[in-house]
């Protein structure tokens, strides 16, 4: 952890226009839209190759003779090390962050997915323009608890797929040796499917999923959405219609089965029938009209709309019409906070596991705690601390560390380390003397000594 920025560092905040304007907002919605062409039915979900960018990458280091390097050691070791972190964000998410190029780095994010969604990812390059940065999505296992690997970015800064299952899924961002510079990360998902009914969308639904129906006797297995009767009702996704039929529940029923989604969409209630079994269909595409056939006969017009799976049954369809909702772009007034290291400026500061108050802490620490500022997300600022423990705190209760905090006076007797707790000590003669305290955590002290060597110190006086 460093208390100031090198030469390198100092033009960040010439990038502010890239961050903050409009620019940003715009590029994002243009290329988030890239991803959703033919209104939710183009999912880009490709197969994984034997390796990944990230590890024919490694597997480059690692064949020359810089596998013997410390460097290449310390970005492998920073890869696999990040996998422990348990950060929790809520999507659409953003952040502003900023790898130190000089320095081999690693950041991951968890996030919640349902089942039906699809993941868009999108990694812009703010400063180092031509840096190469590797992007990875892993599922948790619950039962282990481990990260596996379920897709990458096969081409730069871009990586976008279909949830199979509901759970825990993780992004991690390496940017490749001595590159790195300020990036923004942006999440956002939405339905595989598009609106059943043309004109409407999830605000329209009137009934849910898991619904009680027939006094609490069975389940309601789908969503019902109430429209004027003769309403077209279109097809949610490209496919080929499986069954056309009556039955006595949902009456008039079309059948649509998705190939490539892997699930069969099914249309109930309808007045009439506008397609015939074993017909092609492509999204949009009227397949009959907004009736109250079957045990709806006694209920206003509305359409019943469920999805199976083969082998699974029903399943939730409200994930899978989810509209595309685009993150708040983080507006950060000066970017050189990036990357720098900063202090508690209140007498105790939460510091938590989400940008939330609401979420869980990870601690409670005290006034002059150094941190080291990664990025940041609305009014939150993501941290590191001494100890590598990661995490989101409150942007008012930082301030950065620009000026000693007080003189101390060391002697031949003390040591310093350069790591928090984690490397070989420096002591005698060469740190004896007037050093400055430049922040503190657990006990002990961050100080730079008169030879200008910086270190952890834990007083013995």
């Amino acid at each position: 952890m460093r208390g100031k920025r090198n030469n390198k560092q100092k033009p960040l905040s010439r990038f502010q226009f890239f961050i903050s304007g409009s620019f940003l907002r715009n590029k994002l919605k243009f290329l988030l839209l890239l991803f959703v062409v033919g209104c939710n039915g183009g999912v880009v979900d490709r197969l994984l190759k034997k390796q990944s960018p990230y590890e024919d990458y490694l597997s480059s280091l690692e064949s020359t003779t810089l596998a013997d390097y410390a460097m290449v050691r310390d970005w492998k070791r920073a890869g696999e090390e990040v996998l422990g972190d348990s950060l929790v964000v809520t999507l659409p998410y953003h952040e502003v962050g900023y790898f130190e190029p000089t320095e081999p780095k690693a950041m991951l994010l968890r996030y919640r997915v349902e089942e039906g969604l699809q993941i868009n990812v999108i990694l812009e390059r703010v400063s180092q323009r031509d840096a190469r940065y590797f992007l990875d999505i892993f599922e948790l296992n619950t039962e282990n608890g481990l990260l596996k690997r379920i897709h990458y970015a096969d081409t730069v800064g871009t990586v976008s797929y279909q949830v199979k299952n509901s759970g825990v899924h993780a992004l991690r961002i390496q940017p490749e040796l001595l590159r790195g510079g300020v990036y923004s990360i942006s999440i956002a998902s939405q339905g595989v499917l598009a609106f059943p009914i043309s004109g409407k969308t999830t605000k329209n639904i009137a009934s849910f999923w898991g619904d009680p129906r027939d006094g609490d006797a069975r389940k309601h297995e789908g969503i019902d959405v109430f429209a004027s009767r003769g309403t077209p009702v279109v097809a949610a996704s490209s496919g080929r219609i499986r069954r056309v039929g009556d039955n006595r529940l949902g009456g008039k029923v079309v059948w649509l089965h998705d190939s490539q989604l892997g699930f069969s969409q099914y249309y109930a209630h309808l007045d009439s029938q506008l397609v015939q079994a074993g017909q092609a269909v492509q999204i949009g595409d009227t397949l009959g009209l907004v009736g109250n056939t079957g045990n709806a006969i006694t209920t206003a017009p509305h359409l019943h709309f469920g999805i199976y799976k083969s082998g699974s049954g029903a399943v939730d369809p409200f994930p899978f019409l989810k509209e595309l909702v685009l993150p708040e772009i983080t507006a950060v007034p000066d970017s050189t906070y990036l990357g720098v290291s900063a202090l508690v400026r209140v007498p105790v500061a939460n510091i938590r596991r989400s940008p939330s108050t609401s979420s869980e802490k990870i601690g409670d620490f005290q006034r002059n705690t150094l941190v080291s500022i990664l990025g940041k997300v609305g009014n939150w600022y993501r941290i590191a601390l001494p100890d590598k423990q990661k995490g989101f705190v409150f942007e008012n209760l930082l301030e950065k560390a620009e000026a000693p905090i007080r003189d101390v006076e060391l002697t031949p007797l003390d040591a310093i380390q350069e790591s928090w707790n984690s490397s070989p000590p420096i002591s005698g003669k060469i740190i004896e003397g007037k050093a400055q305290v430049l922040g503190e955590f657990k006990s002990s002290y961050y100080v730079e000594t008169s030879q200008g060597i910086r270190g952890w110190w834990k007083s013995t006086q």
